[in-house]
């Protein structure tokens, strides 16, 4: 686990590197050795942004790979925390990528907003219900069996951090069919809060409060 999140942190760190590169580049074009106003079609937000969220991901991973340590309950938080970073990036390369792809929008039926609208509510339920029930046998566990405790923990976590990213999920797929950024928007802003919402909690307080 060590050496997979250190070749992550290296392979975030060389993305963020090169797309630092690539605007720094597309800066000097639109600048063109002169003293020319920038042109603004050439630059784009949206890049500055995804590089900060990049290089930001990459500091964090470093972060808990050096602070990680050797006893099981230290691995399992380092693991969960570096999945929850991967899911926080997911959710913003799901959301860049729908922003350069720059679909049209289309007329959509009410049928299928509907029907992600009770998916959404579905998921939401779902996580809720499983992961009280988790972090509860994990804290029964607790004073058991150790491993049992920390597996239970651990699948609390993932399936919060999976059930908020199908929302991001779903906002994507009705951007792809047509729908605007004002509705696709709102699956892209729920996702976002219950990632926010649900994110790790160390093993003494989720076995104090395991709501």
């Amino acid at each position: 686990m060590k050496y997979i999140g250190q070749y992550a942190a290296l392979a975030m760190a060389m993305l963020s590197g090169t797309l630092f590169l690539n605007g720094f580049v597309r800066l000097l074009r639109a600048y063109n050795y002169t003293h020319q106003p920038l042109a603004s079609a050439l630059l784009s937000a949206s890049d500055t942004l995804f590089v900060g969220i990049t290089c930001l991901a990459s500091a964090r991973i470093y972060q808990l790979l050096v602070r990680s340590k050797s006893d099981a309950i230290s691995k399992a938080q380092t693991e969960v925390e570096l999945s929850y970073v991967g899911f926080l990036g997911a959710w913003s390369c799901i959301l860049f990528m729908l922003h350069k792809m720059n679909l049209p929008q289309r007329t959509v039926s009410s049928r299928p907003l509907v029907a992600f609208v009770l998916a959404t509510a579905v998921v939401v339920w779902a996580g809720v219900v499983m992961r009280k029930t988790l972090f509860k046998k994990s804290a029964d566990a607790l004073a058991g069996s150790g491993g049992e405790a920390l597996r239970h923990w651990r699948g609390a976590h993932i399936i919060g951090f999976t059930h908020a990213m199908s929302i991001a999920i779903f906002g994507a797929v009705l951007r792809f069919i047509g729908c605007s950024w004002h509705i696709a928007g709102i699956f892209f802003g729920l996702s976002l809060c219950f990632l926010l919402l649900w994110r790790p909690r160390q093993m003494a307080a989720t076995s104090a409060h395991p709501a």
